[in-house]
């Protein structure tokens, strides 16, 4: 069964050919491209795409929490330090130090797994690169 737009479309074409403003031929292959049903999936974004677009998402987030690691951390610090006087300065760094360890860590996995990204490989290798750093300077 036809819609009321297809017939009204069909009686467009016919008056284009009787007009003769369409040869026989083009209102054959109009008339059959418009009896076609759209093709599926021809606006629908592909799952591919989807995903890569997650990934890229997902590196900015890595990103931007391992920058939060480091800054945040840091003025706290010396926020508390200015406040305190100095005097509580091993209490303020273990606090700033475990706050940098927990904004890190869920960078650290944002950052695994949008590993495809730039920004993704990034934040693994810069937090790798804090790690030994932290490592090196504990022992």
């Amino acid at each position: 069964m036809k819609n009321a737009s297809n017939i009204s479309s069909e009686e467009e074409l016919l008056e284009l050919r009787n007009d003769g403003k369409i040869s026989q031929a083009e209102y054959d292959d109009l008339l059959c491209a418009m009896e076609k049903p759209p093709a599926l999936g021809a606006d629908i974004p592909t799952l591919e795409s989807s995903i890569q677009d997650l990934k890229r998402k997902q590196g900015k987030i890595a990103f931007y929490l391992m920058l939060a690691g480091i800054i945040v951390p840091i003025v706290s610090f010396f926020i508390c330090f200015a406040i305190s006087g100095g005097g509580e300065g091993d209490v303020i760094f273990n606090v700033c130090f475990f706050l940098c360890v927990l904004i890190e860590i869920p960078a650290f996995v944002f950052g695994v797994i949008s590993w495809p990204d730039v920004l993704g490989k990034a934040t693994v290798a810069i937090n790798s690169i804090l790690t030994v750093v932290v490592i090196l300077y504990r022992i």
